[in-house]
């Protein structure tokens, strides 16, 4: 029997996941719920099989639903997620999952309790290359880790601008907590858990969040890597995930888009996003977003993937204690 989803935000990601789950055989896109008649109307139109809401908890009581995505801006993902999973529905939920980490804690123990299956959308380890350079670590292809670095850009914000991402009370703060926080998500994935953090913050164009983020991060293994990310950096028309990693026989340099390895004698081996291509049901805006949803399909399964609600509660709670280390001036720890 078919999975039913409902989606609660119909934007620019609530559409790219609706396509996602209306593509796939084993799943059924029901409801979508937005608040803005325009987009309800415009869009009943094209897909009137599908029922149309203003009101998430009307939706949730009128449909029976087995899954819920909500891509609402960052201050409602509290009260629907716990609304929807103190009714048995599975939640995905775009990052960030909280305005913080207590908040997201609060989600964690909800879920916990009424074993919920959840995901939050940590696109970006879903790319073949940066899966692929994963494997390459875990691999020991370059000895033993001794340098990393990592960045986080794209060329969006240059001047000041409204909108909720830019009111901290609203989105919980600027590009660390909207956008860095995936290479954040790709840190803790490639080498474990952090244990603190040294960072500092910039405004360039914003007038109430911060445009640039440069930390350190500390690993419980013993393991730092410098941190920098901004979404004021030119020549950055995408999303841009870049680590560098130095090792005692050779470097990985993994993107979105290449997987470089340089070999101790200077050689080397580079392979593409199309070289780690393998194809799949569908491709829409990038297969890292198609593999995520499947991803989010074994949960509900009950295949485990590492990608929850607990899981993005750490990865919260390393962004507050950046948050604090940056107004602190000290290292901080992650609580």
């Amino acid at each position: 029997m078919k999975k039913k989803f409902g989606i609660v935000g119909f934007g620019k990601m609530g559409l790219l996941h609706g396509a996602l789950v209306s593509a796939k055989e084993d799943t059924e896109l029901k409801a979508i719920c937005d608040k803005v008649l325009f987009v309800r109307k415009a869009f009943k139109s094209v897909i009137p099989n599908v029922a149309f809401y203003s009101d998430y908890k009307k939706m949730i009581s009128k449909e029976n639903l087995d899954a819920i995505i909500i891509t609402t801006p960052t201050f409602n993902h509290l009260e629907v997620a716990e609304y929807a999973m103190e009714r048995g529905l599975a939640v995905f939920c775009e990052k960030p999952l909280a305005m913080n980490g207590k908040d997201a804690e609060r989600l964690a123990s909800l879920a916990d309790k009424n074993s919920i299956p959840t995901l939050v959308g940590f696109s970006n380890r879903f790319f073949p290359t940066i899966a692929e350079g994963k494997k390459l670590i875990e691999q020991n292809i370059i000895g033993g880790i001794k340098k990393i670095d990592a960045k986080m850009y794209i060329g969006d914000v240059f001047e000041e601008n409204n909108g909720w991402r830019y009111d901290p009370k609203l989105s919980g703060g600027g590009c660390l907590i909207d956008f860095g926080i995936h290479m954040i998500d790709l840190l803790y994935w490639y080498f474990g858990e952090i244990e603190s953090v040294k960072a500092s913050a910039k405004k360039l164009y914003s007038k109430n969040v911060e445009d640039e983020v440069t930390a350190t991060v500390f690993f419980q293994n013993g393991l730092t890597s410098s941190f920098h990310t901004s979404w004021s950096m030119p020549n950055f028309r995408k999303s841009s995930p870049i680590i560098t990693i130095d090792g005692e026989s050779g470097s990985l340099i993994v993107t979105e888009q290449t997987l470089e390895i340089i070999q101790k004698d200077g050689t080397k081996i580079v392979k593409s996003y199309p070289d780690l291509y393998n194809g799949d049901y569908i491709d829409i805006a990038g297969i890292n977003y198609t593999l995520e949803m499947k991803t989010f399909i074994d949960e509900i399964n009950g295949k485990k993937q590492g990608l929850d609600i607990e899981h993005a509660t750490h990865i919260q709670k390393v962004v507050d204690a950046m948050y604090k280390s940056a107004e602190s001036g000290m290292k901080e720890e992650v609580k």
